[in-house]
């Protein structure tokens, strides 16, 4: 190829960012590739944007940024539609790369088909079954207009198949966000961050919630706390608290309930350093989809307070679904049983290498 290709990837959450980042330097590095970073602003907190740039080797100079306006959800999408409507209308690129679940990516995704570009989802085929979840029907809106479906499991590429997409489409690549993860945990870090809050490795749980279905009613939030409070009766918790979950909390009042002894509640942390924390966890309590996959790669106890997954490959992994009511007997049995990760199942694919095959994935592509 005499010409080098464009390829914009299309980013706009911290989980996007984190998936980006080894994908963007593998492309950035190749002989027929220029990558373009866009950052429709979605996530605007430093810890949740810029400073996960810094953390994953990104050069924030060298970003399309392209922020939104509006705060309902309506308007903060069709302004993400406009904008990069508008960024397409002075050159279209060869391919436009989209990841995971986010809004951002199905507004994206949309742009580039409305503008007949060709369109590849990172992370396709994964699904839970929930239609009630916003990030669901984004995952299935995204595969069902998408030219290319980047897996990060065979399950997901099986579920692809079965919904009837061509297999020269559908290919099984693994997962970016270990990439990411193996490049940036830094033990040294990690230590610092312990000695400043004051906690031991393996002594404490880490916990993190965002999702509506925990967040966003009164009655979510007073079972997350009542389950906050029996967990630090078992060891203490630090919770980084998502910006999104402390509206809701102040917004029904309920902030003075975490005044709960050994429940640490701290700013959202950067990439970098909520890993190193999440690498000296005894266990983690969450919502997030990403962090199951982190645990699973890094050996951690998951306790996933969520009816469904759309990552069942870590459920073989130490990952476990639960409510808040029976997460402390989850936990307690995990405690008793100390050398269970070692019966772990691996996941193919998930070893760093991630991005060498998608650009081989893209290169091949291209040249149709």
């Amino acid at each position: 190829m005499s010409t080098k290709k464009q390829i914009d990837l299309v980013i706009g959450t911290r989980p996007n960012i984190i998936k980006a980042a080894p994908l963007y330097k593998a492309l950035a590095a190749s002989e027929w590739a220029q990558p373009r970073l866009v950052f429709l602003q979605q996530h605007t907190d430093p810890a949740l944007s810029t400073q996960t740039m810094e953390d994953v080797g990104i050069d924030i100079a060298q970003i399309s940024a392209l922020p939104l306006e509006g705060h309902d959800y309506g308007d903060r999408f069709g302004c993400m539609v406009s904008r990069y409507a508008d960024l397409l209308s002075t050159a279209k690129p060869d391919l436009v790369t989209v990841f995971g679940d986010v809004d951002t990516t199905l507004a994206a995704a949309i742009t580039a088909k409305r503008e007949q570009c060709r369109l590849a989802h990172v992370e396709a085929g994964l699904r839970s079954g929930d239609r009630t979840m916003p990030e669901e029907l984004n995952r299935l809106m995204v595969d069902s207009i998408s030219d290319l479906h980047l897996t990060t499991t065979n399950e997901a590429r099986e579920t692809l198949l079965r919904e009837g997409h061509r297999h020269s489409s559908v290919l099984f690549v693994g997962n970016l966000m270990i990439d990411s993860l193996l490049a940036t945990v830094d033990p040294s870090n990690a230590q610092q961050l312990l000695s400043m809050l004051g906690i031991r490795g393996q002594q404490f749980i880490l916990a993190t919630f965002h999702r509506p279905s925990n967040v966003d009613s009164r009655e979510q939030l007073q079972a997350l706390i009542r389950m906050l409070s029996h967990l630090t009766q078992r060891l203490p918790v630090i919770w980084p608290i998502h910006p999104r979950t402390r509206v809701a909390l102040q917004r029904e009042g309920l902030m003075p309930h975490l005044e709960i002894p050994r429940l640490k509640i701290i700013p959202p942390l950067r990439y970098r350093d909520f890993v190193g924390l999440q690498s000296y966890a005894r266990a983690v309590v969450t919502d997030s989809g990403g962090i199951q996959e982190e645990c699973a790669t890094l050996g951690i106890t998951c306790l996933t307070i969520r009816d469904t997954t759309e990552r069942p490959d870590t459920l073989s992994a130490g990952n476990e679904l639960t409510t808040p009511t029976l997460a402390p007997e989850r936990l307690d049995d995990h405690l008793r049983n100390p050398n269970a990760k070692h019966s772990r199942t691996p996941i193919p694919f998930w070893d760093g290498q991630a991005a060498g095959r998608i650009e081989r994935a893209f290169r091949n592509f291209i040249k149709q």
